[in-house]
């Protein structure tokens, strides 16, 4: 079976994130890190963008992996996973220590398949945003 949205939507993993929902909170969550004074927010909104792709790459690529390979790069994977994480924290902090909306990161929560699709949507922002 070809993957698409639609056999995402239909699949648990679609109940996670949807499209919708997560341009909305990638709107709020850039419209906060946009309007704080920090010298380093765009350090830190590149290195989340770079984490971000990073993850994807992997992600994306395991549809092509044998299970040997994937065996080999799921470490890889779980460690770009983590920096994305990371990287949404600080923003959050950032966003935060301002005085500025984060709600956008409890919305989001802990669940890391949900938090792994936001970064794939993130990149889709990225790439088609990048002409």
């Amino acid at each position: 079976m070809i993957n698409t949205y639609k056999a995402y939507l239909k699949n648990s993993a679609g109940s996670e994130l949807k499209i919708e929902e997560a341009m909305s909170i990638y709107e709020r969550m850039a419209s906060s890190i946009d309007r704080c004074k920090m010298e380093e927010k765009f350090d830190f909104w590149k290195d989340f963008l770079k984490a971000a792709a990073e993850y994807t790459k992997i992600r994306n690529d395991w549809e092509f992996m044998s299970r040997e390979e994937r065996l080999e790069a799921d470490k890889g994977r779980s460690i770009a996973h983590d920096g994305f994480i990371t990287s949404l924290n600080i923003l959050s902090r950032i966003a935060g220590n301002e005085g500025f909306d984060n709600s956008w990161r409890i919305e989001l929560g802990e669940e890391r398949k949900r938090l792994g699709d936001f970064a794939c949507f993130v990149t889709y922002i990225t790439g088609i945003s990048n002409r």
